[in-house]
């Protein structure tokens, strides 16, 4: 018996989608007429149609991501980085709390296509939207440490807002995580010259998280004595 082609059938699947969706999207002026009049928000709105097309996508959530992924690899690879956040909006809206599409998306947002960019304007723009994608994660997982993490470490290397960064760093040591999230938190506070906050914090991790003990006591020692996490010679 012949087993049929995987993409082909997905192909087909997506085809289908694609000329369904087509119809429907004239039926969407008057289905959000409609949500306004009833005090309706939806999740996620992208383009005309798409909140018929996650029903029709309903029992194929997995194959629309996994074949979405692709379609942001291609676009990654092929310098059509304007069509990534789309994509990204639409994997996070067919698997929300899936938590790598969120932090990917993120990184890919602040960091690659922020460096892509020519002007100031493009690059705080790209900043800016990694920024809300991660917030906007966060708000439908907000249960885990991953992407309070992932934002506060974007403010925190990326933005130079120290002061962010501990927020939601803080927000992130509420819930099981690595150690080195506590670290994390230490060097802000100390970029952000809180250095009592910094010391206390770094004295928690040297009792309390044995692989990270010399580094506690050597940035202990620096901070206590020269208010900074590095000696003047180790700058």
């Amino acid at each position: 018996m012949l087993r049929p082609d995987p993409h082909k059938f997905a192909i087909k699947i997506f085809s289908t989608i694609a000329i369904l969706l087509i119809g429907i999207s004239f039926l969407q002026k008057s289905i959000d007429l409609q949500r306004k009049v009833e005090d309706l928000e939806a999740r996620l709105l992208l383009m005309p149609g798409e909140i018929a097309g996650s029903l029709i996508l309903a029992g194929f959530r997995g194959i629309g991501a996994d074949l979405l992924w692709l379609q942001v690899h291609h676009c990654w690879h092929s310098g059509q980085h304007y069509r990534m956040l789309p994509l990204f909006n639409a994997i996070t809206f067919l698997q929300p709390h899936f938590i790598t599409p969120w932090a990917v998306g993120g990184w890919h947002m602040a960091y690659n296509i922020y460096v892509m960019m020519k002007t100031e304007e493009e690059k705080n723009y790209w900043l800016q939207t990694g920024l809300d994608f991660l917030k906007k994660g966060i708000e439908y997982n907000p249960n885990r440490y991953d992407l309070y993490f992932e934002l506060g470490w974007t403010y925190y290397h990326k933005a130079k807002n120290y002061h962010k960064a501990i927020v939601y760093f803080e927000k992130a040591i509420k819930f099981p995580h690595p150690n080195y999230v506590d670290s994390c938190l230490a060097h802000a506070y100390a970029k952000n010259g809180e250095i009592d906050k910094s010391i206390k914090h770094w004295e928690h991790i040297r009792d309390r998280s044995p692989g990270f003990n010399k580094v506690a006591v050597r940035i202990l020692h620096n901070l206590k004595t020269y208010g900074a996490v590095n000696a003047p010679e180790e700058k």
